[in-house]
């Protein structure tokens, strides 16, 4: 069976992205920070990070 990563990445009405947590649905958070209202350049690279812990 293959796993549904948990993060994934949403394009807000803004043009900003959330990185949220598909179990919870709501916007990730790290080290205290709420992963939203992101640019396009680091939101793969913030997922990736987020994957492998």
């Amino acid at each position: 069976m293959i796993e549904i990563p948990r993060y994934g990445a949403r394009k807000d009405q803004d043009e900003t992205w959330t990185i949220f947590d598909r179990r919870t649905g709501l916007a990730a958070e790290r080290s205290g920070l709420i992963l939203e209202r992101l640019n396009s350049n680091v939101v793969l690279g913030l997922i990736q990070i987020l994957r492998a812990d």
